[in-house]
């Protein structure tokens, strides 16, 4: 694909309590290949070379994961792919000659700090807090969402969680273990069974076609 010669209108506001504007930007020879902040961060060094302020715009992982990009492009959250964060989206979801209306994601709980930037601190509150979602991003297993992590276990009783190889955990309660996944080492299914366990005997589970076995004593 060529290059794209696109037209921004971007939201411009220089603090909480200062009006804002959309500004029209003309952003030249964009690689489609580009994501969209790589997008951003192009026309930021162009103004920055013409002495203009750039714009303020939030980011952290650009991988898709932190949610930190979140923008509002052409009216849609994070533009016109479903389930993709801003930082995924590539230039080449857009044609040439493109108008893209840019605006921070706008909320009574996040308000505007600085042009696309938002003050996230009452999400920050309640995931400190110990909230959380749960949400599929493709990879490894939501680690609140582990099938161990909600298996009720009885006495005598392991879980063995198949997003990793099997660990043994002990458990609060005296003589209850469970197999949950090991650190650094997960895939993106989980299948939880619960098995019996007698005193010092050998543990069997299969993980990733593997058999993967472990003696353990119940005490």
């Amino acid at each position: 694909m060529t290059a794209l010669n696109l037209t921004l209108q971007v939201w411009r506001q220089p603090g909480p309590s200062a009006p804002g504007r959309l500004v029209r930007y003309e952003a030249h020879d964009i690689s489609p290949d580009m994501s969209f902040l790589e997008m951003l961060d192009v026309v930021n060094e162009r103004l920055q070379e013409r002495g203009e302020t750039p714009i303020a715009f939030d980011h952290d992982c650009r991988e898709g994961i932190c949610g930190s990009c979140s923008l509002m492009i052409n009216g849609v959250a994070h533009g016109p792919n479903p389930g993709t964060a801003t930082c995924q989206l590539h230039m080449r979801s857009f044609r040439d000659g493109d108008e893209i209306r840019i605006e921070p994601w706008r909320a009574r709980a996040f308000p505007v700090v600085r042009d696309l930037v938002v003050d996230r601190s009452a999400l920050d509150r309640i995931i400190q807090a110990g909230g959380f979602v749960s949400v599929d991003t493709g990879g490894a297993p939501d680690g609140n969402g582990c099938c161990c992590m909600r298996t009720t276990l009885a006495p005598g009783q392991w879980c063995v969680c198949m997003a990793g190889p099997p660990m043994p955990v002990p458990e609060t309660r005296p003589g209850v273990y469970r197999l949950a996944p090991m650190p650094g080492l997960v895939n993106s299914t989980c299948q939880a069974t619960t098995i019996a366990v007698k005193a010092s005997r050998t543990v069997t589970a299969t993980w990733r076609s593997r058999r993967v076995s472990m003696k353990v004593s119940m005490s």
